[in-house]
């Protein structure tokens, strides 16, 4: 693990794509945990819900 360490802080750029790799990686993993949600949210609830349209847009109701 020292080894690890060792090679990533040994040169910026390393450094810089490491950063680059490990944020690439978090934002997959929170996606497709935040993707599994909605499924099963909308699969449970429905979409859209009453209070939108097909768009996800507020309907307004036109009392003429």
């Amino acid at each position: 693990m020292l080894e690890f360490f060792k090679f990533i802080f040994s040169n910026f750029w390393i450094f810089v794509g490491f950063l680059i790799l490990l944020s690439l990686t978090y934002a997959f993993i929170f996606d497709m945990w935040n993707r599994f949600w909605r499924h099963f949210n909308i699969r449970k609830h429905g979409y859209p819900p009453i209070h939108c349209d097909a768009d996800g847009d507020g309907v307004e109701k036109d009392d003429e």
